[in-house]
């Protein structure tokens, strides 16, 4: 009898070892959330203001990011990246085009017209699609 409990609690421990490894793997993967709202092209409404600076935010579906500015209407800079949408924030990790950085943002649509905050800065966005 002793020598069949051995060969079980090995068995048993190697098989809740496996399982926890699962479940560690499973609960790390990333949760992609979109807000299909969210979803598409916005383009600065200040139209350049006084910068000429005219920025385009494109939010995939698949929570692919790009953020394009032009200057006196060159292309000035390009960064990509990801985000993710809970409840009204968007969380964005830049990945290429710039230093990597996190930012999060606050976010608003009313109609066709998108509002993202940060701290006290609130700019606001055209749906152009």
């Amino acid at each position: 009898m002793k020598r069949l409990i051995l060969p079980l609690l090995c068995v048993l421990c190697l098989l809740c070892g496996c399982s926890a490894a699962t479940q560690d793997e499973t609960s790390a993967a990333p949760i992609q959330t979109v807000d299909d709202a969210l979803v598409g092209i916005w383009v600065s409404a200040d139209g350049g203001g006084e910068r000429g600076m005219l920025e385009t935010i494109t939010f995939g579906a698949d929570g692919s990011l790009t953020v394009n500015l032009r200057y006196e209407g060159s292309d000035y800079q390009t960064i990509r990246g990801t985000y993710r949408a809970d409840g009204r924030t968007a969380f964005c990790a830049i990945t290429e085009g710039a230093e990597p950085f996190e930012v999060e943002y606050q976010y608003r649509i009313d109609g066709r017209e998108l509002f993202l905050t940060n701290g006290e800065k609130t700019a606001q966005y055209l749906r152009n699609d």
